[in-house]
């Protein structure tokens, strides 16, 4: 599936951004996870609004540490049915607190 997107950390922490495919395109929004107990629960619960614009969570993002010492999110959305894995990844020449959508393989 193809899929592109962009999000952006901002200076007070907040995380928004977008998520598109050639079925689907939403805004979504990144917040902690006000119920984390457990390491391995997620760091952050992602929202979109509704056509009428009620607030509604599609999935969950975790801090992650790259093997060779990068920090990304590992992020899992469900959009039209479908459950979406991808990494928000920061390159060299992206802006500061800018991470791009890079979907997993499989």
């Amino acid at each position: 599936m193809a899929i592109d997107g962009k999000i952006t950390r901002t200076d007070d922490d907040a995380i928004t951004g977008w998520i598109a495919s050639l079925t689907f395109d939403v805004d979504i929004t990144l917040t902690k996870n006000p119920h984390k107990a457990k390491e391995t629960h997620p760091d952050f619960e992602i929202t979109t609004r509704t056509p009428r614009n009620r607030i509604i969570r599609i999935g969950s993002a975790w801090e992650q540490t790259s093997q060779a010492g990068n920090d990304y999110l590992s992020l899992s959305v469900m959009v039209n049915g479908q459950q979406v894995r991808v990494n928000a990844l920061r390159g060299d020449e992206d802006p500061k607190g800018e991470y791009r959508l890079v979907p997993l393989a499989g």
